[in-house]
């Protein structure tokens, strides 16, 4: 049996036969979530690229073992999943299956499970991928998945779907011809001039496709025309795989690694990311664009967390904040896409002056809007604080002035909460207070609220897991 076979190969295949039954959306969803949970939970117990002792099954005359190979040749390509990767594995099948698990509720289009399921299939092909620069043709192709889970068929694409295909396509070709140079550099290490061309391609590729300043105008755009629970998913998915794709960059290259000036980079994109988005969020009057306001905060918060791993000190520790924030994004984005979809069956324009009154219909989208909202901006006893407090006090010893600006951005969201929940408050005194939400969609937006405040409670129950995964990435050499 092969890895690569199992976490890649058949995943695909699911993927495919779930596109054919989409018109049973409640198969289909059921199935992929199964699929999902399944390869989560083989990657936690399986060991790879070892000989594993299944026991002894009766009729057979000896013990059954069984061995999970780490490498599949496909295409002349080489797919490497390593015993390492298996936190990874687990992270991304278990994720997509939190996904799925609210997809029916949010009344995606149907084709979301069978799309996001190859997605989840092409995120773990294009960490597993030798030569690792193909990694970036998996993402385009993962790119024009999206577009097809953010434009449903019979739906024209909008102005920020077109413009989040072009900037993410154009970014491919920067991030090929940054890997292609960085050969000379390696030749020839002193040479400034071919230093220089490489870093430029390589800034260039992963702003584009990062969505930072100034190519992150598709995000609030697309957030507002297209489905909230499809758009929270692509907020969150992309940026990860590119994240990843960057620390592994940095990984192979140690000249790279070994430079301040990058790092420097980093911590100032990320410093006017987050100040940038929280401050913008306080100023919408669309809760679409407030969490696409807010997903450019998130971004910042990246950016931020893996320049604070090029410390020479305790670089590995800090890049561990990195993937500790991405459990807390991960519920926040779901509870408010998801809150977000279910208020938008009553109130198609999510504006606020449509909105106005609308917790006294639907108060339980409502709270969950707020506490999403309040977890992204770090209140206490929510799931973004622990993590936060520790961005933020890294951040201050190395960076006294830059924590200023940056939580320039939390002070915008929670001003944006506020305003939001001023207004979903706010209606005629003889306004009835109901309940009109059903009851799945009570049931899942509760379970959300509740992992919110499980999180910033007891953080010490995810954390340390995610933040164990920083070792695969290191960038320490």
């Amino acid at each position: 049996m092969s890895a690569p076979i199992l976490w890649i190969v058949f995943p695909g295949i699911v993927a495919g036969v779930l596109y054919l039954l989409r018109r049973w959306e409640r198969i289909t969803q059921i199935s992929g979530t199964l699929v999902a949970l399944l390869l989560a939970w083989i990657a936690w117990q399986l060991p790879l690229g070892e000989i594993v002792s299944l026991g002894r099954i009766p009729g057979l005359p000896q013990e059954t073992t069984l061995y999970m190979a780490t490498t599949l040749t496909l295409l002349g390509r080489r797919f490497i999943l390593t015993n390492a990767l298996r936190p990874i594995l687990v992270m991304i099948y278990l994720g997509v299956a939190f996904w799925f698990g609210g997809a029916f509720v949010a009344r995606v289009n149907r084709l979301f499970i069978p799309l996001g399921l190859a997605i989840a299939d092409l995120l773990t092909a294009s960490l597993a991928v030798e030569p690792f620069l193909y990694a970036a043709l998996i993402i385009e192709i993962t790119i024009l998945i999206c577009v097809r889970i953010l434009s449903p068929p019979g739906k024209p694409p909008g102005r920020g779907i077109l413009r989040f295909l072009t900037f993410q396509t154009m970014g491919m070709p920067f991030i090929l011809l940054a890997g292609w140079a960085s050969g000379d550099v390696t030749a020839n290490p002193t040479n400034q001039a071919v230093i220089l061309r490489v870093a430029v391609f390589m800034v260039l590729g992963f702003t584009l496709f990062m969505a930072i300043f100034p190519f992150h105008t598709w995000i609030p755009m697309l957030a507002e025309e297209a489905h909230p629970y499809s758009a929270a998913f692509v907020f969150f998915i992309l940026p990860t795989i590119v994240a990843m794709f960057g620390l592994e960059f940095l990984g192979r290259y140690a000249w790279i690694r070994n430079s301040s000036t990058v790092f420097l980079v980093l911590r100032f994109l990320g410093i006017l990311m987050a100040a940038y988005g929280g401050v913008w969020a306080a100023f919408q009057r669309h809760l679409g664009r407030i969490l696409g306001y807010t997903v450019i905060y998130e971004i910042g918060l990246s950016l931020l967390a893996i320049s604070l791993s090029g410390d020479p000190r305790d670089g590995q520790m800090l890049m561990g904040i990195f993937f500790a924030l991405l459990a807390p994004r991960a519920v926040a984005l779901a509870l408010w896409a998801e809150a977000l979809s279910v208020l938008q069956e009553r109130y198609p324009e999510l504006t606020f002056e449509h909105l106005r009154g609308a917790a006294r219909q639907m108060p339980v989208a409502s709270a969950g809007i707020i506490l999403a909202q309040f977890s992204t901006a770090g209140l206490p006893l929510l799931a973004g604080f622990p993590v936060q407090v520790a961005l933020w006090s890294s951040l201050a010893s190395r960076a006294p002035a830059g924590v200023f600006l940056a939580v320039l951005g939390n002070i915008g969201l929670i001003f944006a909460g506020m305003r939001t929940l001023a207004i979903l408050i706010t209606g005629p005194q003889d306004a009835a207070w109901s309940v009109q939400e059903t009851r799945p969609q009570r049931f899942l937006i509760g379970t959300g609220g509740l992992l919110i405040f499980i999180m910033g409670i007891v953080p010490q129950w995810i954390i340390p897991a995610l933040v164990h995964i920083a070792t695969i990435f290191s960038t320490g050499g």
